[in-house]
């Protein structure tokens, strides 16, 4: 597997440094900027290759989730703040984990390994230049059940589960809209809310407010309007 490319981002200078120590018991992970504001990390972003970001919460100017908010197309994220009252807005965002400080080298393993599974996930996917997916198995009823993308309506989160939409039935299996928004190809599939992911090609219209699939309206999340706002507004006339 190639090198986890990292990004911390943090405020204090201490922190950095403990996080950037405690990355030395990696041997794929490697440190590729360290920042101490949200500006010097989106010029980070604009000139290398970043597949995890470290991010603090509190910081002067710009707060860790507004920047992350900002991000069209975010790396992998892991939340590093003192507060857990953090901790459901990081999730909301699809972070892939919240390390509470100071970070124990044991939890900070758990999480790079959850890291390393979507990355690896991320990567066969969209290896070799095939073709990303037309279609996924979904292990539904104790069967691992295909299902072609382009038949998929939307995707809706039942909490660790989710219901696949289909044009001819639905499918419940066992994984996060998370895990499926990074498995889908981010050109057929879109994030609308923290509860639906969407498939580009059956929306049949929109406002500012909803998408409308199959005679279904599906509200626009505030974390997530402007970027679905902007993909559709794109093929506007």
């Amino acid at each position: 597997m190639e090198d986890i490319r990292c990004l911390i981002l943090d405020d204090e200078p201490i922190a950095i440094t403990v996080i950037e120590s405690h990355l030395r018991e990696f041997k794929d992970l490697r440190v590729v900027a360290t920042c101490r504001s949200a500006s010097e990390a989106f010029e980070v972003l604009q000139s290398e290759r970043i597949d995890l970001i470290f991010l603090d919460i509190e910081m002067p100017k710009l707060d860790g989730l507004s920047f992350l908010k900002s991000l069209k197309d975010p790396p992998l994220v892991l939340i590093t703040t003192a507060h857990r009252n953090f901790a459901l807005d990081g999730f909301e965002l699809d972070v892939v984990d919240y390390l509470l400080k100071p970070i124990p080298l044991d939890r900070l393993m758990q999480a790079i390994g959850k890291v390393r599974r979507q990355l690896r996930t991320d990567r066969e996917y969209h290896s070799n230049g095939l073709d990303p997916l037309s279609y996924i198995f979904v292990k539904s009823d104790r069967e691992n059940v295909k299902i072609n993308l382009m038949d998929i309506r939307y995707i809706e989160s039942l909490k660790n589960h989710v219901k696949i939409v289909t044009s001819q039935k639905n499918h419940i299996t066992m994984v996060s809209i998370g895990e499926m928004q990074h498995k889908l190809p981010k050109n057929l599939f879109v994030r609308i809310h923290r509860s639906f992911l969407v498939n580009l090609n059956h929306i049949q219209n929109y406002t500012n407010t909803y998408v409308v699939i199959d005679r279904k309206s599906f509200p626009l999340g505030n974390v997530y309007k402007n970027a679905v706002l902007e993909v559709l507004d794109k093929n506007r006339i």
